[in-house]
């Protein structure tokens, strides 16, 4: 950690996590994708992922508690949920045998993989009567992205996305698996000794509360901005930390 980090450890995480949670009140998505995201450029890539494990799993059992049809979600989804735990069970162990470099190039293909896919208008386009074709394949793959980084959320998006279902369906779903892929994702990096709780208790803490206010204005404020130019803007800038992520990590 830089002497920058050090001294001001606690404000890199304030303001990482109230604009993560910012942007999650506003589009459905956004944490722990923003929030690692930034504090990368501060702290190492494994603190970062481990420091979004519980405000993860809180906010996500939160949006997936206020879910409108809660049987609806795990009947349509339950594939798509038992690969993707599976997977994460699996690559979650990875995460202790790797370097911060392959960690942070890791997370920066996963940020660009998320600007391609949004930024595109159209987009592609899963048919409903493929999706259960699909949710093997998106479940295996989401576990191999997010068992060392937690962006499992990332092959989610671009699976729903594709798909082209109602946004309160995709806000309802994301917060049911996001929520259920942190079970096998704790496990792992509890077992690794990745995740030290006597260590990340209280940052994790601060994370999750700093998170659930700017969820709370996030959630405010959506009506009241274009989702659309917020959402552009945002991508943008994934694509500019995207790829000095991935220059960091290779030179």
């Amino acid at each position: 950690m830089s002497e920058f980090a050090a001294e001001y450890y606690w404000i890199i995480i304030v303001t990482s996590f109230f604009l993560a949670g910012i942007v999650k009140g506003t589009l459905g998505l956004g944490l722990p994708t923003v929030a690692i995201t930034l504090l990368t450029f501060f702290i190492p890539p494994v603190d970062a992922v481990m420091m979004n494990v519980i405000p993860v799993l809180l906010l996500n059992s939160w949006q997936y508690y206020q879910a409108e049809d809660h049987l609806f979600v795990i009947k349509k989804y339950w594939r798509l949920a038992a690969w993707m735990m599976a997977s994460l069970a699996v690559f979650s162990f990875v995460t202790v045998h790797l370097s911060n470099e392959l960690i942070k190039l890791w997370i920066g293909v996963g940020i660009l993989s998320f600007f391609a896919t949004n930024i595109r208008s159209g987009g592609w386009h899963i048919p409903p009567e493929k999706m259960k074709k699909w949710q093997p394949i998106v479940g295996g793959i989401s576990g191999f992205v997010g068992g060392p980084t937690a962006l499992w959320a990332i092959p989610l998006t671009i699976y729903l996305i594709s798909a082209k279902i109602p946004k309160r369906e995709f806000v309802d779903t994301m917060g049911f698996l996001l929520l259920v892929g942190c079970v096998p994702v704790i496990f792992g990096y509890v077992s690794t000794e990745v995740f030290v709780f006597s260590e990340m208790w209280f940052p994790s803490l601060v994370a999750t509360l700093v998170a659930t206010a700017g969820f709370i204005l996030g959630q405010l404020i959506r009506d009241k901005i274009s989702a659309e130019l917020f959402r552009k803007l945002l991508l943008w800038m994934f694509f500019i930390m995207g790829i000095r992520m991935i220059a960091e990590a290779l030179l």
